[in-house]
């Protein structure tokens, strides 16, 4: 199907360069040199990428505890920066049949031009969807883990709180799976604006600290039974578990730097809670990166899954420091910042 001997790879398109951290605070678009392909490998040339606003900034300003998760995983320079692009395939092993060269796939890689990997680790990317779409499908992998635990379906009581990009693509699986009561709450309300857009049914502007009374009368009363905290914030926790309702769960999706801050009380002694973290890793139940994929591109191809308009900004991977820029201290103004790699 199209495979190429190793003896007869086409050269590499340009000069390969990513997007690095030098030191805390500190972003540049790099060059590095491409390691030669080996069995069961391709070469992608990447098209776009988008950055994982949240979890991108925490890593670039080191904002977590020593001997937390992030600090094991991350250190200075940090030459690996982003975890989901899209793509075409440049070049195969002669051992890889599955894809070929001119293929577009969606990979978890950093953002840079070009990428080494698995040929098992690309997922095809459907010739209907755009690649601006397709881009979302690392977030939407981890907003489903929230969904998949949550049990998403018709007649669940539903708060997201923070409607952030991750936020978004749990009000998205959330109208997806037919779920017909979904409230989010978030400070920004630019971003509740798309939260409505994707399907959520109430809107609530101002932090979760100060509109509990409004959360409480969602559900006829009883408030929210299911709560997915989505932001990442250690803060918030103790107000989503004041949120839920009575033998309710609380979700936690967004990843904290600080979680020794991230305090129980008395609610969930009180109204018999449960609480559940998840996490962008935790394949189970044969849903891993390939079958999420799918189900995203069938969702998105079907008109369940909107993401009209969610990339609000597009950069030049040779303007990087003015994307971080802008999504740590303009985060209420972005939503899906994307790097376009066919312009080096």
């Amino acid at each position: 199907m199209g495979c190429v001997a190793l003896t007869t790879l086409p050269e590499v398109s340009s000069f390969p360069q990513r997007i690095v951290f030098p030191d805390i605070g500190q972003v540049e678009l790099s060059g590095f040199e491409l390691p030669e392909l080996g069995e069961g490998q391709v070469r992608v040339r990447s098209h776009s990428s988008l950055m994982s606003i949240g979890t991108e900034t925490i890593i670039l300003h080191q904002r977590y505890d020593p001997d937390t998760h992030f600090d094991r995983m991350f250190s200075f320079p940090q030459l690996q920066t982003g975890v989901q692009t899209v793509g075409e395939i440049e070049a195969v092993h002669s051992s890889v049949s599955e894809f070929k060269p001119g293929d577009r796939v969606f990979i978890r890689r950093a953002h840079g031009s070009h990428h080494v990997l698995n040929a098992q680790e690309c997922s095809p990317v459907p010739s209907h969807i755009r690649t601006e779409m397709a881009c979302w499908c690392g977030l939407a992998k981890t907003a489903f883990r929230a969904a998949w635990a949550g049990g998403l379906k018709q007649g669940v009581s539903l708060l997201i709180v923070g409607a952030g990009p991750v936020g978004q693509m749990v009000v998205r699986w959330a109208t997806a799976l037919d779920c017909d009561n979904v409230a989010v709450i978030d400070v920004s309300r630019f971003r509740l604006q798309h939260a409505r857009a994707g399907g959520a049914h109430v809107c609530i502007e101002g932090s979760i600290v100060e509109r509990l009374g409004a959360i409480a009368s969602l559900n006829n009363g009883s408030g929210p039974e299911l709560v997915i905290d989505s932001t990442g914030s250690a803060e918030v926790f103790q107000s989503a578990l004041a949120a839920v309702s009575k033998f309710g769960k609380v979700i936690l999706l967004g990843d904290t730097g600080y979680p020794a801050k991230q305090c129980l009380s008395s609610d969930v002694m009180i109204k018999g809670l449960s609480i559940q973290a998840t996490h962008d890793s935790h394949d189970r139940d044969g849903w891993d990166q390939r079958a999420v994929d799918q189900l995203f591109f069938d969702k998105v191809g079907a008109q369940q899954f909107d993401l009209s308009d969610l990339i609000t900004h597009v950069f030049s991977p040779k303007d990087c420091e003015l994307a971080y820029a802008l999504a740590d201290k303009q985060r209420e103004k972005t939503m899906g910042i994307l790097f376009d790699w066919t312009v080096l």
